[in-house]
């Protein structure tokens, strides 16, 4: 981000910042929804696999609440979720609409 941020100073106007959503998982326990990933990729520890920006796993609240501080943080201002998480993730859109 902060590269693009640099490379893109002299925009007149600001890209749209879309962030690809490969796993959306609710449930009420993030390291066990996450562990498949980490598992799958053995350098990646469970604190950094909480911090991917594109990792939604947890409940609706930290879910939601996790878009909005990364909407602040990196300026996303849409989001691509594949196909296949689509359902998983309709309780978001309907929790963020209006936002």
């Amino acid at each position: 981000m902060a590269m693009y941020r640099r490379l893109a100073s002299g925009r007149e106007e600001p890209a749209e910042l879309n962030l690809l959503v490969p796993m959306v998982t609710i449930t009420d326990d993030r390291e066990a929804g996450l562990q498949p990933l980490v598992d799958h990729l053995p350098d990646l520890t469970m604190e950094q696999a909480l911090e991917l920006p594109m990792t939604l796993v947890g409940t609706l609240d930290q879910i939601t609440a996790q878009l909005r501080a990364q909407r602040e943080r990196y300026g996303f201002s849409y989001l691509t979720v594949m196909e296949p998480e689509m359902e998983a993730f309709a309780p978001v859109i309907a929790e963020l609409r209006g936002e």
